[in-house]
């Protein structure tokens, strides 16, 4: 996962790992995300919208704007006659956009990807396995990198910085430690906020060091000038992880060798930088107990962080399968958007110790005000399906990244993928895959009939300049009308006064016949959206 703290993209937007890769030898390659720190007014009454937090560069709103995405009822009083339905990005019709063509790239997985608002340059990095076609034990699971224009068509370059069995001709941009594993999940962010330009390009990574002699697995970071060139920080691993049989728990006595704490990370690992905290935070994939005690039953999520990307916090148990989830949580790619903390979770649909069930691995959108308490609302409906078939590369498991591409009109969401669980490496595709959510539109709020109303809670409405929301009305209309504080409607700012929103749009303005933002008197405000036949994804304030 790649993040990077620039101004740049607030410019823009004001314009606008399947499976642990093998399930016991290699994990995956995070992606892409762009944050910076960002003040925010106090907008919403206490209880609402959490106040003066820090917003992010890839939220695609300026300093002073707050966008609010309906995927939960947080800056919402009620809502009379409606449903909230789940979107779906739309799979790109050139899937995959980057397949297997070298010899090193039996299997495609994990992926990274970066734009450069500037150029339009996209990098990407993303995890080769080959396993036994490897002469050199560190070249069984490679990271590589591909660039591309537009981000859709890649190239590969000849970078000549690793040989795969004597070929110097490679795009391969880091190797494994060698020794007992090759494991290693590598996600990256692109950090400008560091004044030492040799460590711009920060790395995580899981991977098997050789501790006195002793195979020791865990967390090693690395840093680059320019994502391309590697050096490997000289003390590892930074964090001991957990990765074995399903025996019981040592004795504490007998655990000398063991991580410090349970559960430990493990070998999915998913970086991102919290502009809330002012922290770097790695989503990590643990494991949880059997119901008999023994280690490694099921896969679940922890969280670590750190202030200088070298001491981490013990990590914290955040997301385990729940009453309404029998199978697995393999990974979380977590990503910072208007004020929310947006998760895709690998649903891994396997019993415990991998007994049972498809091995289908989709993605599911789960939500958090804080990175640590998680709303998992969209259970019943993936937001990336699979359909199990092994008919295509992405049809069984997907690789999901930590940091979609925001551009002025999409979202862009890359994963890697395999065709199911148990895929024929030697035989079937792998690749990585492209899927595209317009703008914002992660759930709509819809009436159950024709017609419904959603009531804000109140909101300071001093100084702000324009309303607009993201909706589709082509089918109908939507009316805005304004309420006090207390809940009653204000003269020249009711429906009917309201200037009729049609059509489909990402900025709809809002506005009413004589009156404007600028005629209202001080104070808090409730705005209520009549609906009749329309969708409602997200509102703006502008101040």
């Amino acid at each position: 996962m790649l993040q990077r703290f620039d101004l740049g993209l607030i410019r823009e937007s004001a314009q606008r790992k399947c499976r642990d890769f093998l399930s016991t030898s290699v994990s995956g390659i995070g992606m892409v995300a762009m944050l910076f720190l960002l003040p925010q007014d106090r907008l919403f009454a206490a209880g609402a919208v959490a106040t003066n937090s820090k917003a992010s560069l890839g939220s695609a709103a300026w300093a002073g704007d707050k966008t609010i995405l309906f995927l939960d009822d947080d800056a919402i009083l009620y809502r009379s006659g409606t449903r909230r339905v789940l979107q779906q990005p739309r799979r790109h019709a050139d899937n995959p956009v980057i397949a297997e063509t070298k010899a090193w790239e039996v299997a495609i997985g994990y992926c990274t990807v970066y734009r450069d608002i500037k150029t339009g340059l996209h990098q990407c990095w993303y995890q080769s396995y080959s396993g036994n076609h490897a002469n050199d034990p560190t070249r069984r699971v490679v990271v590589c990198y591909a660039t591309s224009n537009d981000g859709v068509i890649w190239e590969k370059p000849n970078l000549g910085l690793f040989d795969y069995n004597g070929d110097h001709n490679t795009n391969i941009v880091l190797v494994g430690n060698g020794g007992r594993s090759v494991n290693y999940g590598a996600s990256i962010l692109v950090d400008h906020r560091d004044s030492d330009t040799e460590k711009r390009y920060k790395m995580a990574y899981w991977d098997f060091v050789n501790v006195a002699g002793r195979q020791v697995p865990g967390l090693c970071v690395a840093f680059s000038r320019d994502g391309i060139h590697w050096v490997k920080h000289s003390k590892a691993p930074l964090l001991q992880g957990a990765y074995g049989d399903p025996t019981q728990p040592p004795l504490s006595a007998g655990s000398q060798g063991e991580p410090p704490t349970r559960p430990a990370i493990s070998d999915v690992i998913d970086l991102m930088w919290d502009s809330r905290r002012d922290s770097f935070v790695i989503y990590s994939k643990t494991w949880i107990d059997a119901p008999d005690g023994r280690r490694f039953w099921k896969r679940a999520i922890v969280r670590t962080e750190s202030k200088d990307f070298i001491h981490w916090s013990m990590p914290q148990l955040i997301i385990v399968p729940d009453d309404g989830d029998s199978g697995q949580i393999h990974g979380a790619s977590v990503f910072y958007l208007h004020g929310v903390y947006l998760a895709m979770l690998q649903r891994l649909d396997l019993g415990g110790f991998d007994r049972g069930g498809t091995g289908n691995m989709p993605t599911e959108l789960a939500l958090s005000r804080d990175g640590i308490d998680w709303n998992r609302s969209f259970q019943d409906e993936m937001f990336l399906p699979v359909t199990g078939d092994g008919e295509t590369f992405d049809a069984g498991c997907l690789w999901t990244s930590s940091t979609p591409i925001h551009l002025p009109e999409e979202i862009r969401f890359y994963y890697g993928a395999y065709p199911g669980w148990n895929s024929d490496l030697e035989n079937d595709s792998t690749g990585i895959g492209l899927a595209i959510l317009p703008r914002d539109r992660f759930a709509a709020i819809e009436p159950t009939d024709a017609i419904a109303q959603v009531t804000l809670k109140s909101i300071q409405l001093r100084n702000v300049k324009r309303v607009t929301i993201n909706a589709d009305a082509t089918d109908g209309d939507v009316r805005v009308e304004l309420l006090t504080a207390e809940g009653y409607r204000v003269a020249g700012y009711t429906r009917n006064q309201s200037v009729i929103i049609t059509g489909n749009s990402f900025r709809h303005p809002v506005n009413w016949k004589r009156k404007t933002m600028a005629d209202l008197a001080a104070g808090r405000y409730q705005l209520r959206l009549h609906l009749k036949n329309a969708r409602l994804f997200a509102l703006t304030i502008q101040r």
